[in-house]
This record gives structure tokens, sequence and C-alpha cells, in this order.
């Protein structure tokens, strides 16, 4: 869950909801975030488009992610406003296994509804990882350079120390993560039959088969 306050000035910047989508970019790692936005925009329902919305669904869709809301259902009501400030946002693949996406009718003893869905299709099977060899550094280069452009070179105390290297850091993460591609593998460790004793035996003759190429035998 993810609260971006009402006072912020343009949501996320920097943010717990842009820490935390860098840092599963970072380690290939899919993610679904319930977010109090206190933003507007119709892409997720709301009646209209507000600054901090439409800074938000520019963030949104830059890093690639997904907005599950479906429909314009309040997610916000009181006795005298109802509007859809709640979303629902995602990486594409688990964003896929979302369904029924929906606002509910229980009592939440709070001025927000709950919002419910359920996940299918998972497989746990399936690894997502980066293969550095596998990527294009020419243009790696040329995309680094560009997110690096608009960096200031005026430090002048900790803090903008502190920024800078945030800022040097989310570059080098955004400009790798365009130029390697994600690769999938599939885990049989992770099915159903695979048990110690499997992997001992495997373990076993991996080293006999080694010993038995040491020797010729």
């Amino acid at each position: 869950m993810v609260y971006l306050p009402y006072d912020d000035v343009e949501p996320p910047s920097p943010g717990e909801l842009e820490r935390l989508v860098t840092g599963c970019r970072a380690d290939a790692t899919h993610l679904i975030v319930g977010c109090d936005a206190n933003s507007h925009h119709t892409s997720w329902g709301s009646t209209n488009i507000n600054n901090r919305g439409e800074s938000l669904f520019n963030y949104i869709m830059a890093n690639g992610l997904d907005i599950m809301n479906r429909g314009n259902k309040p997610t916000f009501v009181t006795s005298n406003r109802q509007e859809v400030i709640d979303i629902t946002i995602a990486t594409v693949y688990v964003g896929n296994c979302i369904k029924d996406w929906h606002v509910t009718e229980e009592v939440s003893c709070s001025d927000h509804r709950y919002i419910r869905f359920t996940v299918k299709g998972i497989d746990r099977s399936v690894e997502a990882y980066r293969n550095p060899r596998r990527t294009n550094w020419v243009s790696f280069r040329t995309d680094l350079l560009g997110c690096l452009s608009d960096m200031t070179d005026k430090i002048c105390n900790f803090a903008d120390l502190e920024n800078a290297a945030k800022q040097f850091q989310d570059a080098i993460v955004l400009a790798y993560n365009e130029n390697c591609p994600l690769t999938v593998r599939k885990n049989n460790r992770n099915t159903s039959w695979w048990n110690h004793d499997l992997a001992d035996r495997r373990k076993k003759v991996h080293r006999l088969f080694n010993l038995a190429k040491m020797s010729g035998n």
C-alpha cells in the first residue's frame, strides 16, 4: 500500500511509490500497489483531471505500469463528496493475472471503499532475470547521457549531494533496464514433485559425472 499525501505538489517526487518501483525494477520483481493517490484522472475513473493526476499518470506511463481500475464507481465517499482517488497499479506481467477488479459496497468504517480483485494464473516456476551480456551497451550509453542531461551540477550541501547521487543511480538503472531485456526461465524445482531426496540424488549424480570426466572412465 502506498499513500500519496494530498499536499504534495506533484506526486510522486521522490516519494514512497517511486522508491518502490525503482527497487522492484532493479530486482526484476513484479509489483501490485494499492494506492491512495489523492489525485484525479479519467484514466482511473475520476470525474476530471487535475495537475496531481496528470503528473501521476505520466509517471505510471513512463515506467511501464498498468492501471487496473475498471469503471468509475467512487472509491472515496463522504456526505458531500464522491470521487475515484484510490488506484491499483501493477507491472504488466502480473497485471494480466488480475481479474474481477471492483469497488465493493461493504462497510469499511472509513470514507474509502474496499477494493477487491483476484490474482489468477501466475506461474510460480517462472523466473525473470536480466543477463548483462545481452545488454546493448551502445544504446545504454546514449540513453544514460539523455537521462543525465537534466541533472544539476550545483551541489551546495549534503542534501544536494544525496539528491544528485539518487538521480545518478536512477538514471543508470533506467538505462540498463531499457537496454537489457528480461529473460524468463522455468525453474523445475518449484514443481510439486520436486523434493529434498531428488535434490540430493541430483547432487550425487553431478559429483559422479565430474569424477568420471576427470578419470576418463
